[in-house]
């Protein structure tokens, strides 16, 4: 059975949404909205929006990050019986268009990962793609596979069942939960699709990345990401050694 939904965390991006969302309807897939603790103005208008669109709403009392909204995600999505979220930001820099490339990769590889390789129009800040360059670097040396995809992305879909056996051990609940659950997926031997999609950074348009602090965040997501990485290596000589035994 292959039964996927849309997950989208949202924080103060009530706005932009308004716009997506009549996007998200055309696609004709159940979506799922994470209130992530958005200001209460911001939350009222998101309510509103997602009742008018038959988009399910769900609202945490406090802000704990895009991994956060997701780990609650993907909690409702498996409680409503859907086997795979189509993960995609709330403000609009992702194309809704592609959202049916995604959704038959992942019905023609249910056990995948299918993840965004985005092609960016002239808007998009060099800071930010110095950062992915760096940030995609890292996670070339973490995965020991120079073919992994843009890491950052947060256009993707995730099988639901192994994603939530996954993400019980994801430390790093805000800038870093892409990067860090894309790596331990990689690590459970989750296989990695990429699909390209245009991303564009819509002028005026409101980024909830913090420069100095998620920067940080994100090196010490690497540093431990890094520290921890042997004990995948034994596991995967351990258990590589255990098959040619049998």
């Amino acid at each position: 059975m292959f039964k996927p939904v849309i997950l989208i965390p949202c924080y103060n991006h009530s706005d932009a949404f308004a716009n997506f969302a009549i996007s998200l309807c055309k696609v004709n897939i159940p979506v799922i909205v994470i209130d992530d603790g958005s200001e209460s103005k911001q939350s009222q208008k998101l309510r509103r929006i997602c009742s008018e669109h038959g988009f399910k709403y769900v609202h945490k009392c406090h802000n704990s990050g895009k991994g956060g909204a997701m780990k609650q995600g993907f909690v409702v999505a498996l409680e409503l019986g859907y086997t795979h979220g189509l993960q995609i930001d709330a403000d609009g820099q992702h194309n809704a268009d592609d959202i049916p490339k995604f959704i038959k990769l992942a019905e023609n590889n249910p056990d995948a990962l299918i993840i965004g390789t985005p092609v960016y129009d002239s808007g998009a800040p060099k800071s930010r793609l110095i950062g992915r360059k760096i940030t995609n670097f890292w996670v070339m040396i973490e995965t020991m596979n120079r073919h992994m995809p843009d890491a950052m992305c947060g256009f993707r879909v995730y099988p639901l069942d192994i994603t939530a056996k996954v993400v019980r051990h994801i430390l790093f609940n805000r800038m870093g939960f892409d990067i860090e659950i894309l790596v331990k997926l990689y690590w459970s031997r989750v296989s990695v699709i990429k699909q390209e999609t245009h991303v564009i950074y819509p002028q005026g348009g409101l980024s909830n990345f913090k420069m100095l602090r998620d920067n940080i965040h994100i090196a010490l997501l690497h540093t431990y990401l890094c520290a921890i990485m042997p004990i995948w290596m034994i596991k995967r000589i351990f258990k590589r050694k255990k098959r040619l035994e049998v």
